[in-house]
């Protein structure tokens, strides 16, 4: 008897998706609809803002659970690695953004000529910015 009142209690409860779960899906839901927008126009400019200014928010407003002690070199390394890849990109912008000189979209972007490679595009792109976002 309790047996049976406890998988009806069961089976009436609301299936609860945890978090990660419901990032998940989430993230594939957008990809899905994201995609659809073609590369290097102002709808595909918007799908990448949205979401990268919500995890740049959510990132900053975070509190780490634990903190990581850096040195000196570590720190040294990422912001050459950040200056090289801003001065890639005006250097390029400012050529005219050709084949000769590509801006890392106009790199990517025979990659992601088609719906699947945008879709796979975003699914990784929008994991990897919510891996980053809850360190």
């Amino acid at each position: 008897m309790v047996e049976s009142q406890q998988r009806e209690e069961t089976a009436s409860r609301p299936l609860l998706l945890n978090r990660y779960t419901a990032v998940t899906i989430f993230i594939a839901g957008y990809a899905l609809l994201a995609a659809v927008a073609r590369p290097l126009t102002l709808p595909a400019t918007a799908t990448v803002l949205v979401p990268g200014l919500a995890l740049v928010v959510w990132g900053a407003r975070r509190t780490p659970k634990k903190t990581v002690k850096t040195n000196r070199a570590t720190v040294i390394v990422w912001f050459t690695l950040l200056g090289a890849f801003c001065v890639w990109e005006v250097v390029a912008f400012a050529w005219g953004n050709d084949q000769a000189h590509p801006t890392l979209s106009l790199a990517f972007d025979p990659v992601l000529e088609n719906y699947a490679a945008r879709v796979v595009g975003y699914v990784i792109w929008l994991s990897t910015g919510a891996w980053v976002a809850s360190r």
